[in-house]
């Protein structure tokens, strides 16, 4: 579910059952990678946001 969610369709293979660990491994990876950056985005957005509202007070 991970990889489906985080990796374009683009770098998906058509047959997951044709994948050695590995590559699986791989995959998996790379999504876990593209999770960890889209939550420290939300994050930093989270932040900014909160800073302008505050403004300089």
């Amino acid at each position: 579910m991970v990889i489906y969610s985080y990796l374009p369709r683009e770098l998906l293979p058509e047959n997951f059952e044709d994948l050695t660990f590995e590559e699986f491994y791989g995959l998996y990876a790379q999504a876990d990678c593209a999770r960890e950056m889209r939550i420290e985005d939300i994050e930093v957005g989270v932040a900014k946001g909160i800073a302008d509202s505050l403004g300089d007070e």
